[in-house]
């Protein structure tokens, strides 16, 4: 079965009838000045990675030398894929006693669809390498490198990556209702808007 992009996590908390737009009507989305922005304030947090001399160590290895050596090792742009999940980590920090998964996002609030992109990477990552340190989530302002929200990676979390997925195939694949959200301001902001015919007004 094909693996959904953890990205798609983001888009159903914020709406599942954006989903079923896109991914099952396939619905064009109009593209967004902040969109940009975003892409833009990406790319220059990860210029000074590219122009610094790294250490080449797989996954596996870096947790090890992190609990073998008492060090943090930092990973970015680390791709994983689990049972149902895909997608690409912008950092993962290897320490001694945890694993931080950090996930970039604009401004500094840390929404409902963030953090639970945020936990489907700690699904991916987790089922991918089973790692024997606890795991926490967190997001990160793109404008100020500053962490805006972390967390413990715990089984609730799992549980609710687990339902949104099963929802996501759903709506996906016709076997369901979307429903859209009654929210005016989601409804204004949608990249999706045009093509909506459920908006709130």
């Amino acid at each position: 079965m094909k693996k959904i992009p953890a990205s798609w996590l983001n888009s159903f908390a914020y709406c599942e009838y954006q989903i079923y737009l896109e991914h099952g009507r396939g619905a064009t989305p109009e593209p967004k000045p902040e969109t940009e922005e975003s892409k833009e304030a990406q790319a220059s947090l990860e210029e000074p990675y590219r122009a610094g001399t790294k250490l080449e160590l797989s996954v596996d290895d870096a947790m090890a030398k992190a609990g073998e050596e008492g060090i943090v090792v930092s990973a970015r742009g680390v791709a994983v894929e689990g049972a149902d999940l895909e997608g690409c980590i912008d950092e993962i920090v290897f320490m001694p006693d945890r694993i931080m998964v950090i996930d970039d996002k604009p401004g500094d609030m840390a929404w409902p669809g963030s953090r639970m992109q945020a936990w489907g990477y700690c699904v991916a990552f987790e089922e991918q390498y089973r790692p024997s340190l606890p795991i926490m989530a967190g997001i990160r302002g793109q404008d100020t490198g500053y962490e805006v929200w972390a967390q413990p990676f715990a089984q609730g979390h799992r549980e609710e990556v687990q339902r949104a997925i099963f929802r996501i195939r759903q709506l996906v694949d016709g076997e369901a209702v979307p429903v859209g959200t009654r929210n005016r301001r989601k409804c204004k902001a949608c990249r999706l808007a045009a093509s909506c015919d459920v908006r709130a007004e």
